[in-house]
């Protein structure tokens, strides 16, 4: 078996890897980059045409963005993704099929079996563990155990011949150091008695920050949601499957809702428009200086949110929503990966882009 990297090592998202046997090609991930340029895969048209099956890991554009290139392309296989990925996606793919949460391990052919988990990056993300032509290959995805929201099948003591893993921040600390810096300065900041105002994707982090700052301060501080967030907040706050007990903990009213457009008073406001893409997040920001706002996230190519750190108007505290190298190795010591790609990291150049195993 072989395994091209078409993106997502030493690049800007644009997750995307073919992969190849005698008899079978599969593609996991399809995204765009994120430096503003809405690269596309490097994905040749022979590739795109030969693979029956496009496996998405989770909805976010840097995985998936670039699904309809590929259908356009000619891309006419399967593609399989979770319930709550299809649900996110703002283009659904032709010929979707939705895997059974009830069954995580599924006989595609006689010499291709599928094996999923939760991730614990957003709901519905998921890894997989694809074994084809006797070669299994592990794909992570956007990986994190330990989050405060959602729940995560951690991978352990499974064999494979090759393994993509998550390396977004090219540090040896953990994910529960990076989340106590990001909850000591988002507290601080609630308390000088200004309003702070929470850039956050709609799917993802937004609301494993949300319930963290609010268990922190135990309810303290006044906090609101735009109506996107608020939406999956009252969604999922009770969703066994997806959520962690702990969050039950926290009142389902514990978030107000709010219109986006106007600060009323002192509190934390999660607005989702993670880079400040959109005009309206912008005047909302210009419209209140007192303001302080803090990212909690990589800043992209897209939105205006690296202006705004440059600036000086707001301020970049990460939130682990990935891993770190050190958890990359981690990962891979509790389980037997015979080589080991790490993505996500765009400062870290692939030793190849092809690889046998």
């Amino acid at each position: 078996m072989k395994l091209s990297i078409a993106g997502g090592c030493g690049d800007f998202g644009r997750s995307c890897f073919f992969i190849s046997g005698n008899q079978h090609a599969y593609i996991v991930d399809c995204g765009t980059s994120t430096d503003g340029m809405d690269r596309v895969p490097d994905l040749t048209a022979e590739e795109i045409r030969s693979a029956e099956y496009l496996f998405l890991t989770h909805s976010h554009r840097d995985h998936t963005g670039a699904v309809e290139f590929a259908e356009e392309a000619g891309f006419t296989g399967q593609v399989m993704m979770s319930a709550q990925t299809y649900r996110q996606l703002s283009y659904k793919p032709k010929n979707a099929v939705i895997m059974d949460s009830t069954a995580p391990e599924v006989e595609l052919l006689p010499d291709f079996v599928l094996h999923w988990g939760r991730t614990g990056h957003c709901c519905g993300a998921v890894w997989y563990a694809i074994t084809c032509e006797g070669k299994t290959a592990f794909f992570s995805g956007d990986y994190r155990e330990g989050d405060p929201f959602y729940r995560n099948d951690p991978v352990r003591d499974l064999a494979a011949d090759i393994a993509v893993i998550d390396a977004a921040y090219p540090t040896e600390e953990t994910g529960d150091a990076m989340r106590e810096r990001f909850l000591a300065r988002a507290e601080a900041l609630l308390a000088d008695g200004r309003p702070l105002i929470l850039p956050v994707p709609r799917f993802g982090r937004g609301l494993s920050i949300a319930a963290a700052l609010w268990a922190r301060t135990g309810g303290r501080y006044a906090m609101a949601m735009d109506d996107r967030l608020l939406r999956e907040w009252r969604t999922f706050a009770r969703r066994k499957y997806f959520v962690k007990p702990s969050v039950w903990d926290v009142p389902v009213e514990a978030f107000r809702p709010w219109d986006g457009a106007h600060i009323a008073g002192p509190g934390a406001y999660f607005l989702t428009d993670a880079q400040l893409s959109h005009a309206e997040s912008r005047q909302l920001a210009d419209s209140a200086p007192e303001a302080r706002i803090l990212l909690s996230g990589s800043v992209h190519g897209y939105g205006r949110a690296k202006e705004y750190v440059e600036s000086g108007r707001a301020e970049q505290v990460l939130w682990p929503n990935h891993m770190t190298y050190g958890e990359m190795r981690a990962l891979a010591g509790a389980n037997r990966f015979a080589r080991c790609i790490p993505f996500h990291d765009p400062r870290r150049k692939p030793e190849a882009l092809l690889y046998e195993f």
